[in-house]
């Protein structure tokens, strides 16, 4: 059967497409790159073709740390994985843009060289890619917690399928009870109330799992909610609790008693305790960590710590910690988006975060929130 003959150049779809489009060798040099890519980078093709990826898209004279990015070479060429990154590059007057690269690796049979196919989709800047950079964050983080959230939801559904198959054993070949439902419930020997309330006992907590998640998912925006701090915080740590769980890390509360109800974004805060609160899980050791999560009021502002035993931080890592991608974290899940999307959250909402470090003994957040209005327990 003959090859059906292309009335086009592949070449032609290629520079077709809306997304910019590049092949890297094992060297880190472009061999190829589509129209988009060079028009999103505002270079002439023999200024790319034969040039280093991190010199094109990073300003950078060396390959990046591939313990602080996902890089092609490393990730897609060398170990044969498929990835799926949001990265800073740099495009036309020099200007910072997000990217989204899905980059899968080609084998060149002819030759028996491998290449690194990257597909870029640019996110834009400014809002629009601060918007994008939080979804992904977000996106990423619940990606992180659905097995916990499986295993919560799981329990209660096993629970109630326990009390139907009970309440069928009730019922049995009772004729009474099957012809007049409720009526017979009250000369049965079984109790089956106990197993209907059991079973709205689970529902309700199903729903409460899904509405913290719920809540997570909401867009963070400057319209205010009355919020209790305290119950916020301690809503977003039963998200994390299966995390916790399974490092078999200690997880400390210390409320105090006088925080008011503000006038606040609660999905801001929720997703603010859950990137950080995620992170300080994340870096402690299995077994012997500790993370506290503590609130006190100071002055005109809320004080939300988190500290954790982990390794700390170093002096020089410290000015970069709030930098957009950075991380040294090796976790897949981990975008290097959660802390500068945090700051960006409490910014926006007249608040900040400030961090202190000590190598080898961990390291303390302090969420500051601003007591903009604060509600009495007799207000409507």
């Amino acid at each position: 059967m003959k090859e059906p003959i292309l009335a086009f150049n592949p070449n032609d779809v290629l520079d077709g497409m809306n997304d910019g489009v590049i092949v890297i060798d094992e060297n880190y040099k472009i061999v190829y790159a589509n129209r988009c890519f060079l028009n999103d980078r505002g270079l002439p093709y023999q200024d790319v073709i034969g040039h280093y990826c991190y010199k094109i898209s990073h300003f950078r004279d060396e390959p990046c740390d591939p313990l602080l990015e996902s890089c092609s070479v490393e990730e897609v060429i060398k170990k044969g994985k498929t990835v799926k990154v949001i990265h800073g590059h740099y495009g036309q007057d020099n200007g910072e843009i997000a990217v989204e690269i899905n980059s899968c690796p080609f084998y060149d049979s002819s030759t028996g060289r491998r290449y690194a196919v990257e597909v870029l989709r640019c996110l834009g800047n400014g809002s629009d890619a601060q918007h994008k950079f939080n979804l992904a964050q977000r996106l990423s983080e619940i990606g992180f917690l659905a097995e916990g959230v499986a295993h919560e939801i799981n329990n209660p559904l096993n629970n109630i399928l326990a009390s139907v198959d009970m309440i069928k054993l009730c019922i049995g070949d009772n004729k009474m009870i099957q012809d007049n439902f409720f009526t017979g419930l009250k000369d049965s020997s079984c109790d089956v109330k106990k197993y209907f309330g059991l079973m709205k006992q689970e529902i309700e907590r199903c729903k409460d799992i899904t509405k913290k998640l719920l809540l997570l998912s909401r867009p963070v925006s400057i319209s205010n909610d009355i919020v209790n701090v305290n119950n916020s915080v301690d809503e977003s740590l039963s998200l994390l609790s299966f995390v916790a769980s399974k490092k078999n890390i200690m997880i400390k509360r210390n409320f105090a008693d006088n925080i008011p109800l503000i006038s606040f974004s609660e999905s801001g805060l929720r997703q603010v305790v859950l990137n950080i609160g995620l992170n300080a899980i994340q870096v402690v050791q299995n077994d012997s960590g500790i993370v506290y999560f503590i609130t006190k009021v100071a002055g005109d502002y809320i004080h939300m710590l988190i500290i954790d035993n982990g390794q700390g931080i170093s002096p020089a890592d410290i000015k970069k910690i709030f930098n957009p991608f950075f991380s040294k974290n090796k976790e897949s899940s981990n975008t290097g988006l959660g802390l500068p999307i945090s700051l960006s959250i409490m910014k926006s909402l007249g608040g900040s975060i400030e961090v202190r470090s000590k190598e080898g003994f961990g390291t303390k957040f302090v969420i500051k929130i601003p007591i903009k209005n604060n509600f009495t327990g007799d207000d409507e």
